[in-house]
């Protein structure tokens, strides 16, 4: 475990997580997490949720303690996969999730190619490559609505649209140096979940 990262609320609060040995990922602190769930609001019931870079799966395993109905993590690190599955086991969650070694493009086009009925996607990429925009421009375009939000993390400094096709920024706030902007899906009428 690293820095006390431990799931924040619901049905696993408290547990501890592991993160990935080395530099694989940088862990969104509890402070940052918590005030990003609490912008998501209390809509936790059903549909999957989409931790397009996973690093230790805690966005994702946060989402299913709060209520939703499984998860997906996508990382194509296999050390960040080894802590995801680590994590997975201290929660017993193995039958609501699903880990893909994988890189974020490919991993969008198989969650299209599926129907996934997605309710969150988690997008907190590596700094340094500048994949915000690229991602919810990907999202925009693909065959699957987002029924809750499309959640960015990002240093404050990076300044994010107002809207990519179909997705519209509905809440963005600051955490010190940190900045969460959360995007609805009009496809989902999305609005109403604000």
């Amino acid at each position: 475990m690293v820095n006390g990262m431990r799931v924040i609320a619901g049905a696993w609060k408290g547990m501890p997580l592991h993160a990935p040995r080395g530099t694989a990922a940088r862990p969104t602190t509890d402070r940052v997490k918590e005030s990003m769930f609490n912008l998501l609001g209390p809509h936790w019931s059903g549909r999957t949720a989409v931790d397009l870079f996973a690093g230790s799966g805690a966005l994702g395993l946060e989402a299913l303690s709060r209520g939703a109905e499984s998860a997906i993590f996508v990382d194509p690190n296999p050390l960040s996969v080894q802590a995801i599955l680590a994590n997975i086991r201290r929660c017993k969650a193995e039958a609501q999730t699903q880990v893909w070694r994988m890189d974020w493009q490919t991993a969008w086009a198989r969650v299209c190619a599926e129907a996934v009925d997605v309710g969150w996607v988690f997008v907190d990429p590596p700094y340094a490559k500048q994949l915000w925009l690229p991602v919810l421009e990907t999202v925009a375009k693909g065959t699957v609505p987002v029924l809750h939000g499309v959640v960015c993390e990002h240093p404050r400094t990076v300044s994010l649209p107002e809207r990519v096709g179909p997705l519209e920024r509905g809440k963005h706030r600051s955490y010190g140096d940190i900045a969460v902007s959360i995007y609805y899906d009009e496809r989902e009428n999305a609005g109403d979940e604000r």
